[in-house]
């Protein structure tokens, strides 16, 4: 028989057999436990891994779209410039009527169309019809839309292209960019946007035209680039700009820059310059309501004022404009920046660069000198060539022509426009039928108007030549007519730039 010492060892020893009993497989299960766990945070990391590859890939995505459509932009902008070697002729036009819009698409694109896609994705324009003409409630009317190929240059090679898909290039219409107008007047909706030059901001006009409008104005322009990639992301970008034209005033119907003129030089008839009947005037005409008058005669210095006015006296009547009579009138703080050989040179140097082309030596039939509706600027340059440049009997033209030798301005129809006599600045007519010329004529001589080559400086010449006159001008039919607008348009089509007014995205 037990003792009881040994009975209560049993009774232990019965316990801790049960209670090990009950703790087993605790082991496995913990190891499970931590092997769901372990499994849970792997998972839960590739999950995290997958979808930050996701995000990753979707944002980069986005952002080939995003700098795809900037590219669009630029490649627009770029090719506005006349002188791009590829450009492309901004709308002259407002929406909703013919040729209002420009289009720069990629190689299948159609976004006038509505089954127009690309990757699954339509690439329709409906930004244009439901936004830009829905503000002004119209809709496209017949050839509404000019086409141009994008251009290898700014969207790379066919095998990898850059994936904008097209860019649109219209005027701006007030309202456009719902639900603003540039002047919280909604009496203004739909009416043309122009850019304050002077003043530094956006307005809308009443008038045809911004050049119409005011001498300061220049049409505002909305360039929208639209970008998908083969993934189906898209973007759309917007920019309004506005052209930068030529620093270039003209300050009078006819202005002669250099130092000490005299009428015995310049005017080739002597004394009596423009003897012949001549009319020049500085006052507008009624086709350009927004100008002002200016003298029928500008200088740079005050001699050349008072040694030009006493040489036209026999002639005063017919040179009229602000300023007494006759109408010369010192401009040197207009001419400030055009004083010197090196300034003319670089004016001569800067609009050949823009001409793209359209420059000649001495063979000069084939000179583009535009029209109405589409101003070119072409340069004849003559200095050293020793050959005159004739405009004949029918000739008509519209833009900046630029002469650096001797210009025969003969029986012309009419020029519209700037002539810029710079280089030699010898200027000659004897016609003897209607020859005018609405615009401003602008003389400036940087070279030896014996050789042609250029002056030492860095005063410019005294010997610009100008002889202008024919037998049938009067007051209603003048030689020289001022005219701001005609001014404005031209110059419009010398555009050295583009700024950008501003830039935003669009949701569609």
């Amino acid at each position: 028989m037990n003792t009881p010492s040994e009975q209560q060892s049993s009774r232990a020893s019965h316990k801790r057999a049960r209670r090990g009993s009950r703790e087993t497989g605790i082991a496995l299960t913990v190891v499970i436990i931590a092997l769901l766990l372990v499994t849970a945070v792997a998972a839960g990391m590739i999950i995290l891994s997958n979808s930050e590859t996701s995000v990753d890939a979707n944002y980069r995505d986005e952002q080939v779209a995003l700098f795809a459509a900037q590219a669009g932009l630029e490649e627009a902008r770029d090719r506005m410039l006349t002188s791009n070697p590829s450009p492309v002729v901004p709308p002259t036009t407002l929406p909703g009527t013919a040729g209002s819009v420009v289009y720069v698409t990629a190689s299948g694109v159609s976004p006038w169309s509505t089954s127009s896609t690309v990757y699954n994705t339509s690439v329709y324009d409906s930004e244009y019809v439901n936004t830009e003409l829905g503000a002004a409630g119209l809709t496209p009317g017949s050839g509404w839309y000019t086409d141009y190929a994008t251009n290898t240059n700014y969207s790379g090679p066919s095998t990898n292209p850059v994936p904008y898909q097209w860019v649109r290039i219209n005027q701006k219409l007030d309202g456009t960019a719902a639900p603003y107008l540039v002047d919280g007047n909604s009496a203004n909706k739909a009416k043309q946007v122009c850019y304050d030059t002077v003043n530094l901001h956006e307005m809308a006009i009443s008038q045809a035209n911004c050049w119409a409008a005011s001498a300061n104005y220049q049409p505002v322009y909305e360039i929208t680039s639209f970008a998908v990639t083969p993934s189906g992301t898209r973007r759309m970008l917007q920019q309004e700009v506005t052209s930068e034209v030529l620093n270039l005033v003209l300050p009078g119907g006819l202005t002669i820059d250099g130092p000490n003129l005299t009428a015995s030089t310049v005017c080739a008839s002597g004394a009596t310059c423009n003897s012949g009947g001549d009319y020049l005037t500085g006052g507008e005409p009624s086709t350009c309501p927004s100008g002002g008058t200016v003298p029928a005669i500008a200088t740079s210095d005050s001699t050349s004022a008072s040694n030009l006015s006493t040489g036209v006296t026999p002639n005063e009547a017919n040179i009229v404009g602000s300023g007494g009579t006759p109408s010369v009138v010192n401009s040197s703080p207009a001419l400030a920046n055009l004083t010197t050989v090196a300034e003319v040179e670089a004016l001569v140097s800067q609009i050949e660069g823009l001409a793209g082309g359209n420059t000649c030596t001495s063979n000069c039939s084939s000179l583009n000198l535009g029209t109405a509706t589409s101003p070119t600027i072409a340069v004849v340059d003559n200095a050293t060539s020793g050959t005159s440049f004739q405009l004949n009997s029918g000739t008509t033209g519209y833009g900046i022509l630029v002469v650096t030798g001797t210009l025969n301005y003969v029986n012309v129809n009419s020029y519209q426009g700037i002539i810029l006599m710079l280089g030699k600045a010898q200027f000659i007519s004897s016609s003897s039928t209607d020859t005018t010329l609405t615009g401003a004529l602008f003389m400036a001589q940087d070279r030896d108007p014996g050789t042609g080559a250029l002056l030492a400086g860095p005063a410019l010449g005294t010997t610009p030549v100008f002889n202008f006159h024919h037998g049938g001008a009067s007051s209603t039919d003048p030689s020289i007519q001022f005219d701001q607008c005609i001014i404005n348009q031209v110059e419009s089509a010398a555009v050295t730039n583009y700024r950008v007014l501003s830039q935003r995205e669009l949701t569609f």
